[in-house]
């Protein structure tokens, strides 16, 4: 089959013929018939620090997938051939002191696709059946695909009460506009998002900002964020793009007694002074890292079968599945003229 990989450290994907895989006894295999891209697949792509301390080549890129179940292991009781899924990424061992007190999305072990094992920019995978979430019978495939990442936004706006707040969203790529889109939705009073991108920003109030702030070169976040302001404070910030400037100016922009919601994986660590802009400011930050097993996946279920999301507004570009489409995808993603990309079969 064809797959697309990393093959060596050094920036770059390729697509070469591999092995078609065969389930394991607990694990079905799967045809992919959509797989999105996102920001993750960006760092690997550049082998940024991250990925180059992360992941052993050759591995087969991607993370975010939806398919039909072509073929079952032996020991699996509650998935069948022909059904439609979408796939959580990672996967968790279910042994350790977290996974025992039901926090999965912490595992200490976790194992994600397309970083620590093969991934599904391919033809077919193999995942265990536990990390597979049967979509309703009219599903495209293309937004199946995309209910992972969506799924983190779910779990960074779940940590506070958006009702009648003044939401701050830094980074409108697809995430960040999910953010928008639920924040809207879970009551949010007022929503400013903040991106370098025009294209983005303005794709940000589509979703439900009330203002989207393009950040041009050499300006102040903080000064831009402000004239959109107002008089208003700011009682909660989502961040999305791990940016130091962004993390920088969210732990002063928030009021006293705020909170910041951490999503965004950043090139460089920050500088932050925790004693007078966290700990004298009463500040409660929260690390997100993935998707709460399984509730995340029900409740972004729901809203986007409600269109509290819409998926036909964030899925803003649709490519063949190819070596040269994701090169391409990867070419406008940096470029910020997209929001979700997804190649499809």
């Amino acid at each position: 089959m064809k797959a697309v990989i990393k093959s060596s450290p050094g920036p770059g994907f390729i697509e070469v013929d591999v092995p078609v895989p065969e389930p394991g006894t607990s694990e079905v295999r799967i045809r992919v018939e959509a797989a999105s891209i996102c920001g993750t697949d960006i760092h690997l792509y550049d082998w940024n620090p991250w990925a180059a301390g992360r992941v052993v080549p050759p591995r087969i890129m991607g993370h975010e997938i939806c398919g039909v179940i072509d073929a079952i292991g032996s020991g699996v009781t509650d998935r069948a051939v022909g059904t439609r899924v979408a796939v959580e990424s990672h996967i968790v061992c279910r042994t350790c002191p977290e996974c025992l007190r039901g926090e999965f999305h912490v595992c200490r072990n976790t194992s994600i696709l397309g970083v620590d094992r093969d991934g599904g920019f391919a033809e077919f995978i193999a995942v265990p059946s536990v990390n597979t979430w049967p979509l309703w019978d009219d599903c495209d495939p293309a937004v199946g695909a995309a209910m992972e990442p969506v799924g983190n936004a779910v779990h960074a706006t779940s940590v506070a009460d958006l009702s009648g707040s003044t939401v701050v969203v830094m980074g409108a790529g697809p995430i960040g506009c999910a953010c928008c889109a639920i924040a809207r939705a879970k009551g949010a009073a007022h929503i400013i998002a903040v991106d370098r991108s025009p294209f983005r920003a303005a794709l940000a109030k589509t979703m439900g900002a009330d203002a989207g702030c393009t950040l041009e070169p050499g300006a102040s976040m903080q000064e831009v964020i402000s004239q959109v302001l107002g008089d208003r404070e700011v009682d909660g910030v989502l961040e999305m793009s791990g940016a130091v400037e962004a993390i920088q100016t969210a732990v002063h922009l928030v009021r006293p007694g705020g909170w910041i919601s951490m999503l965004g994986l950043g090139d460089a660590p920050v500088a932050v002074d925790f004693s007078t802009d966290v700990v004298m400011r009463g500040l409660t930050l929260y690390g997100i890292v993935g998707r709460e097993l399984f509730a995340t996946w029900e409740e972004t279920t729901r809203l986007i079968r409600t269109g509290a999301i819409s998926m036909t507004s964030l899925i803003t570009d649709r490519l063949p599945f190819t070596g040269s489409a994701i090169d391409e995808a990867v070419r406008r993603l940096k470029k910020g003229t997209s929001g979700k990309i997804v190649l499809t079969r």
